[in-house]
């Protein structure tokens, strides 16, 4: 064969080769001296990956696998696009199978990549975000099911129904149709002093019958285990449940919180209702009513925060992030 036909046959060889994904980010904590990190195995005679070789270093590998568990490298690439390159050419050549199988799974990690990026932004755009609020049902047909866990966003210009740690709006309400927001529920649990003197009460009659019964090691675990019973009642009886109400001129929605006191969520969401009052107003023909929100003064807004913190609904973290808040918003 001529060297023209040559160069031909190797043209039209490296033409029906699948083509090369994108360099893989190799994690840090992936490179090890131990076994390889392999992208695929299950049920594959060859893969590829990467390894930290106490020789050459991190380097991509293309291995030989065994119905044992046992793993040969073959080759070793140096860390770098052409050594990508030259090591997913030689796992092409060696098991097409594989190559097919280590392209899939590249595709999902840079599926997963992609999305973890796009909720990073969403994050840094997110005003308020209240978690996992279960959706009690509402009016209209919308993609959102009884009894399931959403996130509620609240973003500059619009409030997005997600699914919980993801960026896909399953209801998007931009802030000039939302026609309220209403929050509802008890606004704050049992005083501290009541449940304390509630739990040592029944602990102290329980150690005093363990007493009579058993002596000291009775008086010991009676009080214990009294105790331990009050304090689950206790909990149970000072269960929180919140309310929010999402009206918009087409749809009615419920969603309940069971972790955050009304008046936190309603202080929380301040910065969105502001921000949902200017637009309603803004728009042609608005009513220029004011939406439904938090119109407490600062000084009322701190001394409810200080309530709930004093009655054990806020953690002192939380006191201070909706503390600093509403000073940010005077």
């Amino acid at each position: 064969m001529t060297d023209d036909g040559t160069q031909e046959a190797r043209d039209r060889d490296e033409r029906s080769l699948p083509p090369i994904p994108a360099r893989p980010t190799v994690p840090r904590s992936q490179l090890i001296r131990g076994r390889p990190h392999l992208l695929a195995e299950y049920g594959l005679r060859h893969s590829l990956g990467w390894q930290d070789h106490r020789t050459t270093g991190p380097s991509f590998v293309v291995v030989r696998l065994s119905r044992i568990d046992k793993v040969k490298v073959t080759s070793r690439f140096p860390l770098t696009d052409q050594g990508w390159e030259s090591a997913w050419r030689t796992l092409s050549g060696l098991d097409a199978d594989a190559a097919a199988a280590v392209s899939a799974q590249l595709a999902v990690i840079e599926t997963r990549r992609n999305a973890a990026a796009t909720l990073a932004e969403l994050d840094a755009r997110t005003v308020c975000r209240l978690r996992r609020m279960t959706y009690n049902g509402g009016s209209n047909e919308l993609p959102l099911a009884r009894e399931k866990p959403y996130d509620l966003r609240f973003l500059g210009d619009r409030l997005m129904v997600c699914p919980p740690s993801s960026a896909d709006a399953l209801v998007e309400l931009p802030y000039h149709d939302v026609e309220a927001v209403e929050v509802s529920g008890s606004d704050r649990s049992r005083s501290p002093s009541e449940p304390v003197a509630v739990i040592l009460g029944i602990a102290l009659v329980g150690a005093l019958l363990g007493l009579v019964l058993l002596g000291v090691l009775g008086l010991i675990l009676g009080g214990l285990i009294c105790g331990l019973i009050a304090a689950a009642v206790m909990a149970s009886s000072t269960k929180i449940e919140t309310t929010v109400r999402l009206r918009s001129q087409d749809a009615e929605l419920f969603f309940l919180n069971t972790e955050k006191a009304a008046d936190a969520v309603r202080i929380e969401l301040s910065g969105p209702l502001t921000a949902i009052e200017r637009a309603r107003t803004a728009r042609p023909g608005g009513s220029g009513e004011p939406a439904d929100r938090a119109s407490d003064s600062i000084p009322e807004q701190l001394s409810k925060l200080a309530s709930l913190l004093a009655d054990g609904v806020l953690s002192r973290d939380e006191f201070e992030r909706l503390k600093a808040k509403v000073i940010d918003q005077s």
